[in-house]
């Protein structure tokens, strides 16, 4: 009777719910000494409780097949890379299934060898097929698994664009639920067609974002769910900047 007592007022307290990173596509080219990059950095910088997730994109890919010579790029990335509350992912083209394993794993090779104030913490593999197929799953393992042999401690990041078969989720860390626009997630109820038990794995990528949103609503809600990570943004093409938006997500997610 004792121990009843005791316990009855922790069973109604509510759940706790987790922080929610931001998921950052960065796939706007630096400018001269990445001053294209400073409201980030500045939104970065004054947010240090916020977990960034930034996806570098330097040419749908790194860009490059070895050294990173653009001393725009070096600089920019060199400045994400300073920030404690940064994790770096480099940006890798699957094509839904279509592009060879051979080609996959070559841009991963490039960003594991980005060392230093360089290195990328992960790797986003975007443009995944949801086909449910024996197939997808074991190529994707097997690029998932590529990627963490040469990135020691890799974040794997995959985006379908809409909702995974749950199989892909035993490889990797985070998962793009949804990346389409934020009149299409309100009206299909994304975060309840997510399971639970995957919900802190999933992420939310909300395009054509209106103005005068209730971003911090919107994000209250995802952060009681207990959803993973989160992006919105202005247009679909990742390179148009809203600094107000911006620090709309970083104020919801502190």
């Amino acid at each position: 009777m004792y121990i009843h007592t005791l316990l009855t007022p922790l069973l109604l307290l509510p759940s706790l719910s987790t922080a929610i990173d931001i998921l950052l596509p960065l796939y706007l080219y630096p400018g001269e000494s990445a001053s294209a990059w400073s409201n980030i950095f500045s939104t970065i910088s004054t947010h240090s409780s916020v977990q960034f997730q930034v996806i570098v994109n330097p040419n749908s890919g790194p860009g490059t097949t070895g050294d990173l010579t653009d001393q725009n790029l070096i600089t920019g990335i060199s400045k994400l890379n300073s920030f404690s509350n940064v994790k770096t992912l480099g940006y890798v083209l699957t094509g839904y299934g279509n592009r060879d394993n051979g080609l996959v794993n070559a841009d991963v090779d490039v960003y594991a060898s980005w060392s230093g104030d360089l290195r990328m913490d992960g790797i986003y593999f975007d443009e995944i097929s949801n086909d449910k197929t024996q197939t997808n799953y074991d190529r994707m393992e097997v690029l998932s698994g590529y990627a963490r042999d040469r990135i020691n401690g890799a974040s794997v990041v995959f985006n379908p664009g809409y909702r995974a078969p749950e199989q892909l989720f035993a490889f990797c860390d985070m998962m793009v639920e949804f990346e389409h626009p934020l009149a299409d997630y309100q009206a299909e109820g994304i975060l309840n067609q997510i399971p639970g038990e995957y919900m802190a794995k999933s992420a939310v990528q909300i395009l054509d974002t209106p103005e005068g949103t209730d971003v911090a609503g919107l994000m209250a809600e995802m952060e009681q769910k207990g959803l993973g990570a989160v992006f919105f943004g202005e247009d679909g093409s990742y390179k148009v900047w809203n600094k107000g938006l911006l620090e709309k997500m970083a104020d919801a997610a502190a």
